[in-house]
């Protein structure tokens, strides 16, 4: 048994996680911004496999998180629309399907790619 890292046991006292057997990787940060006028996003990110990675986005300004499901500039503080390929991640301000009406999400984020191993 080694003597540093992380184990989580299930209710059942079964081993459920040991970081000596399970790593992560941060292969890729940066701000996403849809303050301004930028209309999307492509990221070319080495390593990005949809099977083994993931890519998340975190508000980092508290006029970007929505106050109540009835808040009016709810699709100005919502996630952008995220694709995963190969290599790649796309970031756009809404859902491509979305109407021309349909109001752009205007967050500040923090991005991140993150690729799992076992």
């Amino acid at each position: 048994m080694a003597s540093f890292g992380l184990r989580v046991f299930d209710e059942n006292g079964q081993l459920g996680m040991d970081t000596n057997s399970f790593t992560y990787q941060v292969i890729w940060q940066g701000v996403i911004d849809f303050s301004g006028s930028t209309p999307s996003y492509t990221l070319n990110i080495s390593g990005f496999k949809p099977a083994n990675c993931v890519f998340m986005i975190i508000p980092t300004r508290v006029q970007d998180v929505q106050s109540s499901e009835g808040d009016g500039l709810g699709n100005t503080k919502s996630y952008p629309f995220v694709t995963t390929a190969v290599g790649q991640v796309t970031v756009l301000p809404k859902n491509p399907s979305a109407g021309a009406s349909v109001l752009q999400t205007r967050i500040v984020a923090k991005a991140y790619a993150i690729r799992f191993a076992t």
